[in-house]
């Protein structure tokens, strides 16, 4: 636990902090340095050494350094704000979307219904099967996504991620499930680690399984009582039956064609539970699927 508290603190650390604010903050502190020593050599080259202007010189460079760290400090707490702001206000857009959505499709749930009862009267089993196949697939969307708003409310973090996958699973015809059999108000303390490990892997479930015929993720949330662990499987449907599960954590490893891609998600993952024990993540296949389990104790 001590061990994930200073990870994320390094991670807030980070947000805080960018290049050009540490140059900017370093030449300050360079000008203020070398002013010092331009003031001490005309003092030392004057034979004259007044003490109270040298400590008033320090207290001044003091101030000097202080409000430049609270300035660094400040600017950069402002750009996070912003940027909550922004992630904000752009996960209200999608629910007001998705609620849009839904509501459109029950109040077409007549319509929907007059157009089978035509199929049926006509006796046109063909067209029916096409337009039912096209009913349930609207089906299943309104169906996750509306359980997703429900339990996003327990963990925005976890529940953008989700939403973010499932749409893109959508734009490739890929079927993406998803069952949380757990509140994800348990997954708050390691939200920002989860959040991050979670997306790595569908991002490579949805890489995988979009070269194959039948395209199919799962997404699991389970809670183990007697071992007092939460299970997150991702598991999908793949082509390439020789792939190593050991070398797929190493670092730029990859079985892309595009070689660019060098697969650091995966080494990045590995990274991230070594510095964390109560973390653990079990990697299996078999003919048909590819699995990854996050195991999360306490």
């Amino acid at each position: 636990m001590k061990v994930q508290k200073n990870f994320l603190k390094l991670e807030s650390i980070k947000t805080k902090i960018d290049g050009k604010d540490v140059i900017n903050f370093i030449i300050s502190i360079i000008g203020i340095i070398f002013s010092n020593i331009q003031a001490h050599e005309i003092m030392t080259a004057s034979q004259t050494m007044n003490v109270n202007i040298m400590l008033a010189n320090i207290i001044i460079c003091a101030v000097i350094i202080s409000l430049n760290i609270y300035g660094l400090l400040n600017k950069r707490e402002a750009v996070k704000n912003e940027r909550n702001v922004k992630q904000l206000t752009e996960e209200k857009k999608n629910l007001l979307d998705v609620t849009d959505n839904i509501r459109c499709f029950k109040h077409d749930f007549n319509n929907i219904i007059q157009a089978i009862d035509g199929y049926i009267y006509l006796n046109d089993m063909k067209s029916l099967q096409v337009y039912f196949k096209s009913l349930l697939k609207e089906c299943n969307h309104v169906k996750v996504v509306d359980f997703l708003n429900c339990q996003g409310l327990d963990n925005p973090a976890i529940y953008g991620v989700l939403l973010n996958k499932f749409q893109i699973a959508e734009e490739n015809g890929i079927k993406m499930n998803i069952d949380i059999m757990v509140s994800l108000k348990d997954l708050n303390e390691k939200a920002y680690v989860i959040s991050r490990m979670l997306g790595i892997l569908v991002d490579n479930a949805l890489e995988a399984t979009n070269e194959c015929a039948d395209k199919i993720v799962n997404i699991q949330f389970l809670k183990d009582r007697k071992r007092d662990k939460i299970d997150i499987v991702v598991e999908n449907t793949y082509a390439n039956k020789d792939v190593d599960t050991c070398k797929i954590f190493e670092k730029n490893y990859t079985t892309k064609k595009d070689k660019g891609n060098t697969g650091l998600g995966l080494w990045k993952i590995q990274d991230i539970l070594k510095k964390d024990n109560n973390l653990e993540l079990f990697t299996t296949k078999d003919e048909t699927m590819f699995k990854q389990r996050i195991e999360i104790y306490g």
